[in-house]
């Protein structure tokens, strides 16, 4: 899978651990602040470009709280960033709304709880496993958000 991470001074301690797991892993990682961080809104819409159009399979982006980061990245087509403080909620991030990009915030997250977010976000699958909805609801729902994605 081919990733890209990046992060802003908040959140680059916190980047480097995952990157070294997603390294360690097998993971394809790009990372666009591999020599230092760079502003919140930089990184959130370089990788959001990136994620629309279509040269990167998955995000993860990093600043203090991980909003601004998140909000610049959903500024682009096709891009679903889910901005998550644990790990159950970046597992459904991906089974409920097909995210393509995860945001964590640095001040709010240790590296063992980041990385078991990662997990969850790189090892579920959209619409697989959720009791409270049906596949089927799920994919028409994701259907319905592309609609209004395409229509900004």
């Amino acid at each position: 899978m081919k990733s890209i991470v990046g992060a802003e001074p908040l959140g680059y301690s916190l980047k480097e651990a995952v990157k070294k797991y997603l390294i360690s892993e097998g993971y394809e990682v790009t990372d666009i602040t591999e020599v230092k961080p760079i502003a919140y809104y930089e990184v959130g819409s370089e990788v959001g470009q990136k994620i629309s159009k279509g040269q990167y399979e998955r995000g993860i982006i990093f600043c203090g709280t991980g909003m601004g980061v998140n909000i610049c990245a959903n500024k682009y087509k096709g891009v679903f960033c889910g901005l998550c403080e644990s790990v159950m909620s970046a597992g459904l991030c991906r089974t409920i709304n097909n995210c393509n990009v995860l945001a964590l915030g640095g001040l709010f997250n240790g590296e063992y709880k980041a990385i078991e977010m990662v997990k969850a976000f790189l090892n579920t699958e959209f619409a697989e496993g959720f009791s409270e909805a049906s596949p089927d609801f799920l994919k028409d729902s994701l259907l319905e958000v592309e609609k209004i994605d395409k229509s900004i």
